[in-house]
């Protein structure tokens, strides 16, 4: 049995780690492959590091927004695979802070212009939304006696 929140932790890092952790090693891999083509197209590693050294006006002009539109609700699906399958139950009741973190990434990027530091306070909202549910999924069910 594999612990949930270090399935989401390492799904924070790459989407796919998740996965692997979870000896899950055909999807892992192929999440990898994904996250790599998607992000590669969106130029959101040089946009993250752009905006982390405090250029987030450059950072923002360097993303290709027809591609990192896809990013946030693959970067959530893909972490909670990931929490879903670390434990042998399927508790799934943390799934709407899953789709929440999804919509809100998908609108920090629409919205970007209007944020500061928006690579990664985006990001950074995505991640304690998904923390948030994998608490929920980490939740066990009461017994009703």
């Amino acid at each position: 049995m594999k612990n949930r929140f270090i399935a989401a932790l390492l799904s924070f890092v790459i989407p796919g780690f998740g996965q692997i952790y979870n000896k899950q090693f055909a999807k892992g891999i192929t999440l990898l492959v994904i996250e790599n083509i998607i992000n590669k197209l969106a130029n959101i590693n040089l946009a993250l590091m752009l905006s982390l050294n405090g250029h987030a006006r450059e950072a923002l002009s360097t993303v290709h927004f027809d591609h990192a539109l896809f990013y946030p609700g693959f970067f959530a699906l893909a972490t909670f695979d990931a929490v879903l399958f670390a434990e042998n139950d399927l508790n799934k009741n943390g799934a709407f802070w899953f789709v929440i973190s999804g919509l809100v990434g998908t609108m920090g990027i629409i919205y970007s212009n209007n944020l500061p530091i928006p690579v990664f306070s985006v990001g950074f909202t995505m991640i304690v939304l998904m923390l948030i549910g994998t608490y929920g999924c980490s939740r066990t069910k009461q017994n009703s006696a």
